[in-house]
C-alpha cells in the first residue's frame, strides 16, 4: 500500500491484485506498462505468478518486490521471468528510479 500511495502522488495509475491469480487475470485483462510483483502472496507466489504471465506476455516488465536479498532469490527472480527486484522497505526515489529504467514514464 506504501508503494500504491507513492506512484499515485507521482501521478501514476495504480492497480492492486490481493493474490498472484488475481494479478495474472488483471495483466490479461488489461494492458499495464510495468507490474510490480511481490514474491510473498497467497493463491500463486509471485515467482508462479511470474512463470504463468510469461505464457502470454513475453515483454512486459516484471519488478519482484523481495525484503530477501540473497543470491538464490535474485536467480529464481531472473529464471521465472522478472526484469528485476526492488528491495523491501524501499525509497520512494528508488522505485520511482527502478520503474524508469523498465518504462518511460
Amino acid at each position: 500500500m506504501v508503494g500504491k500511495q507513492i506512484l499515485e502522488k507521482s501521478g501514476l495509475n495504480v492497480d492492486v491484485a490481493n493474490d498472484g491469480l488475481i494479478a495474472v487475470n488483471k495483466v490479461k485483462e488489461n494492458d499495464y506498462k510495468v507490474v510490480l510483483m511481490d514474491l510473498q502472496m497467497p493463491v500463486m507466489d509471485g515467482y508462479s505468478a511470474s512463470k504463468e504471465i510469461r505464457k502470454f506476455n513475453k515483454s512486459l516488465p516484471i519488478l519482484a518486490l523481495s525484503g530477501a536479498v540473497f543470491m538464490e532469490v535474485k536467480d529464481k527472480i531472473y529464471k521465472n521471468g522478472m526484469n528485476g527486484f526492488i528491495y523491501k522497505p524501499f525509497n520512494p526515489d528508488d522505485l520511482l528510479n527502478k520503474i524508469e529504467e523498465v518504462i518511460i514514464l
